[in-house]
């Protein structure tokens, strides 16, 4: 970041990762300026899946929950849908945890279109039910839908079921792919 020479270091470490295989996780720190990057990175690919949480009671935010960088979160209930990007990480919480992650997208908007009326009044509502799914007193769907097949939500609970070519084809991966294929033969 910082555009100092000679200042960067780049870990990787190759591990086995239950549920999922092979993957890499790689650090990348500047000594001079202190930027640091984690990315873990699965090698595999599964089958495109959709998974479906649905929440009964207070313990239900603590189930697990794997989040490849592929991974498209989503919280029909919140009006909240989180798309990987180039620079997505993969992380592992709890669905206490994806749901503060939803909030904090919530109140940014709320910053930033706070001066509509209509907007205020849609993002206060989804604030408020934030706050019901939070307490556990309304249960809340969440759902991730990942074209490579890397993401968990660690339930026997979850509905699992397999995304067409079609919604594969619709979602982003966040990932920069390259074929090992010479495409001249």
């Amino acid at each position: 970041m910082c555009r100092a020479q000679g200042t960067v270091t780049l870990l990787s470490t190759p591990i086995e990762v239950p549920y999922f295989g092979e993957a890499l996780e790689t650090m990348l720190r500047c000594s001079a300026c202190g930027f640091r990057h984690a990315d873990f990175m699965i090698l595999g690919q599964k089958e495109p899946v959709s998974l479906a949480f649905t929440t009964r009671d207070e313990s239900d935010l603590s189930v697990r929950v794997i989040r490849s960088n592929s991974g498209t979160i989503r919280i029909p209930e919140l009006g909240f849908v989180a798309e990987p990007t180039p620079l997505s990480e993969s992380f592992v919480s709890n669905i206490e945890g994806v749901l503060d992650r939803a909030r904090d997208v919530l109140l940014t908007a709320l910053e930033f279109h706070g001066n509509d009326p209509q907007k205020r009044e849609l993002l206060d509502g989804y604030l408020a039910r934030y706050e019901d799914y939070r307490t556990a007193r309304a249960p809340f769907t969440l759902v991730i839908d990942d074209p490579y097949g890397n993401s968990a939500i660690v339930s026997e609970r979850v509905e699992r079921r397999p995304l067409t070519e079609d919604e594969v084809a619709s979602l982003q991966t966040g990932m920069i792919i390259l074929d090992k294929e010479d495409p001249k033969g």
